[in-house]
């Protein structure tokens, strides 16, 4: 009995120690959920006060997902797919939320330049 209890635990410590060993994974899919909640943010009436700070905030946590997944699937190569799914989620939510980052930057300095236009011709 004593010994089957100590390999019990010891397989308990084992399995214990196992679970999040791939942080970076888990630090990608929390930057991601960071980034959307930013974003979605202008929907309401504080992001229209200064979207550019929800959308810069935005911007930074998913470059910092998209790092971090990397890394994530790089680590999850290493120890056997941990946690490989959970940073391609993260990984693929940051390059969505750049992309629609860039968009709105575009979207902006287009409505600034046409702004201009119109001023400057009148």
């Amino acid at each position: 009995m004593n010994a089957s209890g100590s390999v019990r635990q010891a397989s308990e410590e084992e399995g214990s120690a196992r679970t999040g060993r791939n942080r970076p994974a888990r630090a990608s899919a929390y930057c991601a959920l960071a980034a959307i909640g930013a974003l979605g943010n202008l929907a309401g009436p504080a992001g229209w006060l200064n979207p550019g700070i929800f959308v810069g905030m935005g911007f930074l946590c998913a470059l910092v997902a998209v790092i971090a997944g990397h890394l994530g699937r790089f680590r999850g190569r290493r120890l056997g797919g941990e946690g490989r799914g959970l940073a391609l989620a993260g990984l693929l939510t940051g390059w969505v939320v750049l992309l629609v980052c860039l968009v709105l930057l575009l979207a902006v300095v287009g409505v600034i330049a046409g702004l201009t236009l119109l001023v400057d011709s009148a």
